[in-house]
């Protein structure tokens, strides 16, 4: 089968499934399972997929924490007057952002879309589900952003390696060359 063939079936089958189960976790928000799921390919996932889960799962996460550190102290805004107020935001996501960037110069956190893409998710899911609010943050529920994003990254990852997985049989070979679809990723 040829490597198109065997992605667009795995794509189609991989992602009924998926649905199909996260349809009896509604707490776990599908939207961010995919995002991890792309990340998983961002890093180069179809030729490389031991690596791929690793970095999905160490950037993701670290963007969705501080997210959710971002958030508690958007929350508590220590300025009174109307400047302060309209500063807070940007200035300490613009700082944290920064921060994230600068990470990118250890190995282990070198690929920063990724780790935007988790810090991206917790604000998504808080603005999208009303639950940008510090008893929710704070809580130990999926409606917390932080559980939430990460359950999703570790799923969106997995699916993804079974994704590669799946391919990568399909076509014949252990490891599948890099596709139209990913990115490739230079070491």
């Amino acid at each position: 089968m040829t490597q198109l063939n065997a992605a667009t079936f795995s794509a189609f089958l991989l992602t009924s499934i998926v649905l199909y189960m996260l349809g009896f976790f509604a707490f776990i928000p599908p939207w961010a399972v995919f995002i991890a799921w792309a990340c998983f390919f961002h890093m180069n996932g179809g030729a490389h997929r031991n690596q791929a889960f690793i970095s999905t799962i160490t950037h993701m996460p670290l963007g969705a924490t501080a997210a959710w550190i971002s958030a508690i102290a958007l929350l508590n805004n220590p300025f009174d007057s109307a400047l302060g107020q309209q500063l807070w935001g940007p200035v300490l996501i613009g700082a944290v952002i920064a921060g994230l960037a600068r990470m990118s110069t250890i190995q282990l956190f070198s690929i920063t879309p990724a780790i935007i893409y988790g810090y991206a998710s917790v604000f998504a899911f808080t603005s999208t589900t009303g639950l940008f609010a510090s008893h929710y943050l704070l809580s130990l529920s999926f409606n917390n952003a932080l559980l939430a994003i990460l359950s999703s990254t570790i799923i969106g990852a997995s699916a993804g390696y079974i994704n590669a997985t799946l391919v990568a049989a399909l076509v014949g070979r252990g490891i599948m060359k890099p596709s139209k679809c990913e990115s490739v990723i230079r070491e």
